[in-house]
């Protein structure tokens, strides 16, 4: 097997155990303490690197630096509520609904082509969607609601990615967002502010350990192979996900779900295909560094 399909394989495993390591701190602390310590994990990882490159924090795109900090904060509050009120892999598949919103996003602000690739992949994914919200479904509820605006969301805050990374080097973008959301997410922290109980530790230290281990290995893999091979791979976090949801919460999916997610993740890769889109990383995995 290539090294860069264990890699994109790592990636996907990491992430999948990550969005479990949230679920179990989400039980015993605020959401809002949860959403911090990732952010600040994932800073602590990434200032090393913005020592050894050498790259300083200055920026001419200020706003637009924040305006992505925001988005992508919003998303991750999101995403991390539906980990906690949903079955894994439905929190996981709604928040990988983000490259259908990069090429609608992309089109609206960025001035690119819709393409009758994107527009199968937009009517594909809508159909996937609906089959995820029929009406028995877990998912339809507003729980479901918000992990689907978290992928919208999501999407936005890459799409800001890809017009940043136009003049801003790709190191400053992921650190500017892990500096700008510790301490944005530093101060709803404060209200409900809980000291963490040790298995509480134990959950947040599994939390910033695997979430920092899927970036590295997706890194790994970008740089061992081109993204249109890679993204798709990303998707495999929902199997790993299934699996860990069933083995420690039992839980099954439906037949219309399935379909539905069989769906979206055909329409997600038809939008990778087609262009070196973002890789679909949680909200809760610090944004990738293209090599």
């Amino acid at each position: 097997m290539r090294r860069w399909v264990l890699f994109a394989l790592l990636s996907a495993a990491s992430f999948a155990v990550m969005a479990a390591f949230v679920r179990l701190a989400s039980e015993s602390l605020p959401q809002t303490e949860v959403v911090f310590f990732r952010n600040f994990a994932a800073l602590l990882m990434l200032i090393p690197l913005l020592y050894r490159g050498r790259i300083s924090l200055s920026t001419s795109h200020p706003g637009l630096h924040l305006f992505r900090i925001s988005i992508g904060l919003m998303a991750m509050y999101l995403y991390f509520y539906a980990l906690s009120h949903l079955p894994l892999a439905d929190a996981l598949l709604l928040n990988y609904t983000s490259p259908l919103f990069i090429g609608l996003f992309a089109v609206m602000w960025l001035n690119e082509q819709w393409t009758r690739s994107r527009q199968l992949a937009s009517v594909v994914g809508l159909l996937g969607v609906a089959l995820l919200f029929h009406p028995s479904s877990s998912i339809a509820s507003m729980a479901g609601i918000l992990g689907l605006l978290s992928g919208a969301l999501a999407g936005l805050a890459l799409t800001t990615v890809k017009k940043l990374s136009r003049t801003e080097p790709g190191l400053r973008i992921v650190v500017m967002f892990a500096l700008g959301a510790s301490i944005i997410s530093f101060v709803p922290m404060l209200w409900h502010f809980r000291w963490p109980s040790f298995e509480a530790w134990v959950w947040i230290i599994g939390m910033a350990l695997f979430g920092n281990i899927g970036h590295l290995a997706l890194t790994r893999a970008y740089r061992l192979a081109p993204a249109s091979q890679v993204s798709p791979m990303s998707y495999s976090s929902l199997l790993f996900a299934g699996l860990i949801g069933f083995l420690f919460w039992h839980e099954v999916p439906d037949l219309p779900g399935l379909a539905g997610a069989l769906i979206i993740v055909t329409a997600g890769i038809m939008v990778a295909r087609e262009r070196l889109e973002p890789a679909p990383t949680p909200p809760g995995g610090v944004p990738i560094i293209r090599p």
